[in-house]
């Protein structure tokens, strides 16, 4: 699809975009448009405003049938979506790719400080303070 390309390049800029800090995402629970009349479970969801959008990405884990068990099974994907003012999702990406995961992880490790926290675990100055008497 032609739009498989320019999702691609959004979720590469988003990627760079977010690791210069230029775009902050918060953490928030996801809306009522996601959840309501199922039984999946969202234990991250990302919100972020980008060039006037309500950009969103989440971890949904749901139930799957695999017809030669005959079971249930619980698996899991990240959606990419787009929001309204009233976090509807008007578009969501169900296509699957590396660089979703990419972003999720990149949005993680800003939101848990990581870096500011390697950063702390590598300061010499600070290390050497620590065994001064």
């Amino acid at each position: 699809m032609i739009y498989d390309n320019k999702i691609s390049k959004l979720i590469t800029k988003l990627i760079r975009l977010t690791s210069e800090d230029k775009i902050i995402w918060d953490t928030m629970d996801p809306p009522n448009s996601i959840t309501k009349g199922t039984n999946d479970i969202f234990p991250l969801f990302f919100k972020t405003i980008y060039k006037a959008k309500n950009v969103a990405l989440y971890q949904q884990r749901y139930q799957d049938f695999n017809p030669d068990t005959e079971q249930f099974y619980w698996t899991e994907r990240v959606r990419f979506a787009i929001l309204d003012e009233m976090n509807i999702v008007v578009w969501e990406n169900h296509e699957q790719s590396p660089a979703l995961l990419d972003l999720l992880n990149t949005i993680r490790e800003k939101a848990a400080g990581f870096d500011d926290l390697l950063d702390d675990l590598l300061d010499d100055e600070g290390d050497i303070s620590l065994f001064k008497s």
